[in-house]
Order: structure tokens, then C-alpha cells, then sequence
């Protein structure tokens, strides 16, 4: 594919911070004060290659590296989390051009347009990463090196999702999503969901496409024990 000279491959990923427009209705000031910290968090986030753009209830994150980007969602996840917040999203890949003229902001994007289709799809609390996204092997090979609270990526429930977990936040992430359970028990299947893939981390399930697994065994990457 030629891209036309401005124009770049990026990641787009697209979330939305679930509860945040019902806080902000019920609650401005209160809310507020949580969406000056939660910006805050995102502002200092130490990741390079990446930019974030936070309006309203919505995050989009951009980067030409999938690495990049994937330990930026998780970033975001920690930040959200922290602040009793959760998110759903998309990763998307395709052109992307901006350009900033004065205060204003041009945006153009066919893998923005997909990862906000995408986004939309998402009826849990989850960063689905889009189907034609080629993940690297060396991405999934992290679960197995370091186990899988260190790995950017899962697979559950036919998925491949962005980790939302990590090694300094993980009994505490449960802990969050059974209170925002018993806070709104209309979203109860939402959070069950969540707890369901915390349930299949702690177990250390595999958690890699089958068919990725299959081939690390065929080619002697992996070995079963």
C-alpha cells in the first residue's frame, strides 16, 4: 500500500472511560476534580513514540509501534482503575494525518473511523485489539518469559485484548470491580466479565491464540512440561 507523503501507519487506539459521562452529570465538580488528576496521570505517562489525546470521556491513543501503544493502554488502565474508572476501547492500524494549525487540531484517520467502530462493538470492560492487527511473536512470548502479568497482550474468549493487569495492580484491580459491582448492579454482567478474566489470570491459564500455540510447538519454541 502507498500512503500518500504526509501520511503515516499509525496504531489507533480509541476508549472510552465507562461512568465518566453519568459522574459528570450527577456530579461536575466532583468530577472534575477526577478528570484533572486522571489527566494528570496521563500527561506524565513515561512511554515514548506516543501521544494521547484525552477529550471528554474519550482517550485516543496513537503510535507506530504496537509494543508502544499497548503499554500505553495499560498504562491507562492502571490510571483508570486508581480512580475507581474503567475503560473499553479498540486498537485499530491504518493511515492517520494531523496537523495542528494554531489553537486547532485536523485529524483524518481510516484506522481512527475503524477503532471508534470497533470501540462501539465492545460490551465489556476491555481493549479488543482488531482482528487484522499481526501481533508479534515476541509479544506473546512474554506470558511464557515472564508470566502474564508482565504480557501487553491476552487472549480470552476468542479475543485478543489488551492486558489490563499488571504486577502492582492486580488483587487490588479485582477488589475495585466487585465494589463498582455492588455501586451499579445494572452493569452487573459487565463486571462479571471482568472478574471472569481476573479469575483466568490468577489461574495462569495460557491465554495465547490456540492456533499461535500450536505453532510454538510445532517449531520448538515452546515445550510443554
Amino acid at each position: 500500500m502507498t500512503l500518500p507523503a504526509d501520511t503515516d501507519e499509525f496504531y489507533v487506539a480509541f476508549c472510552d472511560v465507562l461512568g465518566f459521562s453519568h459522574k459528570i452529570l450527577t456530579d461536575f465538580d466532583g468530577t472534575l476534580e477526577i478528570y484533572k488528576e486522571f489527566g494528570a496521570s496521563l500527561a506524565e505517562l513515561p512511554i515514548p513514540e506516543v501521544t494521547t489525546t484525552m477529550y471528554s470521556d474519550a482517550v485516543l491513543v496513537t503510535s507506530k509501534n504496537l509494543g508502544r501503544i499497548l503499554a500505553a493502554i495499560q498504562a491507562l488502565w492502571f490510571v483508570a482503575l486508581q480512580h475507581d474508572l474503567m475503560i473499553r476501547g479498540a486498537v485499530t492500524k491504518g493511515r492517520y494525518w494531523s496537523i495542528r494549525q494554531g489553537d486547532h487540531l485536523l485529524v483524518a484517520s481510516d484506522a481512527l473511523v475503524r477503532a471508534v467502530k470497533l470501540e462501539k462493538s465492545v460490551s465489556v470492560p476491555a481493549v479488543f485489539i482488531a482482528d487484522d492487527i499481526e501481533i508479534d511473536d515476541e509479544l506473546w512470548l512474554q506470558r511464557f518469559a515472564n508470566g502474564l502479568l508482565v504480557s501487553p497482550v491476552v487472549h480470552f474468549r476468542d479475543r485478543n485484548i489488551v492486558n489490563p493487569f499488571n504486577t502492582y495492580w492486580f488483587a487490588s484491580a479485582k477488589t475495585r470491580a466487585l465494589q463498582l459491582m455492588a455501586q451499579s448492579p445494572e452493569y452487573r454482567d459487565k463486571y462479571l466479565w471482568f472478574l471472569a478474566l481476573h479469575e483466568a489470570v490468577a489461574a495462569d491459564n495460557e491465554m495465547i491464540p490456540p492456533t499461535v500455540l500450536a505453532r510454538f510447538l510445532k517449531d520448538g519454541v515452546l515445550s510443554r512440561s
